[in-house]
């Protein structure tokens, strides 16, 4: 697949080594925020039941383990651990060990959400 299909636009960035950054047009499911986004923040929103699963996180103040989040999304346990794998990469949620379970939250200062303004509810 080419740059163009991905929807990546890369623009000059004024550094000593001239390198290239890309950025990425926000998906049409994502209804607001900026519209080019970082890599980092394409990310947390470029796959649709990842950007599915930040909305449910974002709902809740508790968090939720991968049982329950499994359960709501209806994908399977590993699909589940993938994706929050992946935000955890970018530091858009955080887990905390509550005996057995482990439960995850939205980290709400990330800078998807922040700087990007990703919308997560």
């Amino acid at each position: 697949m080419g740059k163009k299909q991905l929807g990546i636009k890369s623009s000059k960035t004024k550094t000593a080594k001239s390198k290239v950054a890309l950025t990425y047009k926000r998906p049409a499911w994502v209804k607001s925020g900026e519209e080019e986004l970082c890599p980092d923040c394409f990310k947390v929103v470029g796959d649709k039941s990842r950007y599915t699963l930040v909305c449910l996180l974002g709902k809740t103040k508790t968090g939720m383990t991968v049982g329950e989040l499994t359960d709501q999304m209806q994908l399977r346990q590993p699909t589940i651990s993938h994706h929050l794998n992946v935000l955890r990469s970018v530091d858009a949620v955080e887990s905390e060990d509550r005996g057995r379970e482990r439960v995850y939250t939205l980290n709400r200062s990330a800078h998807c959400f922040e700087d990007c303004q990703i919308p997560f509810k």
